[in-house]
């Protein structure tokens, strides 16, 4: 049970963390770029397409220091879960040894 719930919240996560990222490169590519989205970057000639490279560069610079805050933000949300001791936490007191037989 634990492994398919961790299961679904890595696959939700992957894509929620697609869209999300995916939606900043395109939206930051437009807004920088020589316009039209990133597929149009390949037809690109020129000085269009060096303008494209760099918006396009400039992009992912930012998708991934984006990426690695919000990685920094989970480590230390991590730190903060509480430390399970194994065994030694367990409510139930510790059983005595049984005596060996003679």
């Amino acid at each position: 049970m634990a492994t398919t719930a961790v299961r679904f919240f890595q696959t939700l996560g992957n894509a929620l963390g697609t869209a999300v990222f995916g939606s900043l490169l395109a939206r930051l590519y437009a807004d920088g770029g020589p316009g039209g989205d990133i597929s149009a970057l390949a037809r690109l000639t020129g000085p269009a397409h060096a303008e494209g490279v760099h918006a396009f560069v400039d992009a992912t610079r930012a998708v991934f220091w984006g990426g690695a805050a919000l990685m920094a933000l989970a480590a230390l949300l991590a730190l903060r879960l509480p430390r399970s001791g194994g065994a030694a936490d367990s409510a139930a007191p510790p059983r005595e040894s049984e005596p060996v037989p003679a």
